[in-house]
């Protein structure tokens, strides 16, 4: 039987994702050394979204190979290295951490060769800026948390259609932000 507290919540923005963050970037740049950057990702980082209480944490290193050969210091933090949880990409490392037997934080490692770090920055700015995009997110999440409390793949799954329109849009602004920059 399976226990009924949910694994997929989400709730309203708290303020103290922020701090909860800036604590863990202080403890993974002593572990990290060589990390080119360790930033605030996803919902918890926009504020005023309501997001799933995990902190997600993006960290771009020069080889994701050499983090691989020694885990130890990610471990003594916490972080439990996931190997499967993203097959098709070589390029990113994902660790899962839980605090008081609860889900807490993620950390994804990319080597600097990837696009996904620009892309995450890029969804972020445009989410924090827009806040038509910012509550049909939310929506979005919301809806797929009440049908999927005990799976987050089910629940990746349910607002994944959204993430991609959202993406598409923040690629298109950030084009346009970008070009009128130029000009101006």
């Amino acid at each position: 039987m399976r226990d009924d507290a949910p694994v997929v919540e989400v709730v309203q923005y708290d303020p103290a994702w922020s701090e909860r963050f800036q604590v863990e970037q202080r403890l993974l740049s002593e572990v990290l050394p060589a990390a080119l950057s360790v930033e605030h990702f996803g919902s918890t980082s926009i504020p005023g979204v309501a997001a799933k209480p995990i902190i997600d944490i993006l960290a771009v290193v020069a080889e994701v190979d050499e983090l691989v050969a020694d885990l130890r210091p990610l471990e003594q933090l916490g972080y439990v290295y996931r190997p499967m949880a993203f097959p098709e990409d070589d390029d990113h490392l994902f660790f899962a951490k839980d605090t008081d037997g609860k889900r807490s934080h993620h950390l994804h490692v990319f080597g600097v060769t990837s696009p996904v770090p620009e892309a995450n920055r890029v969804f972020r700015a445009y989410i924090a800026a827009n806040p038509d995009a910012a509550r049909r997110y939310e929506a979005a999440k919301r809806r797929a948390a009440a049908l999927h409390p005990h799976s987050r793949a089910q629940y990746g799954e349910a607002k994944a259609e959204m993430v991609t329109q959202l993406s598409a849009e923040a690629r298109l602004w950030s084009r346009s932000a970008r070009h009128q920059s130029a000009e101006g």
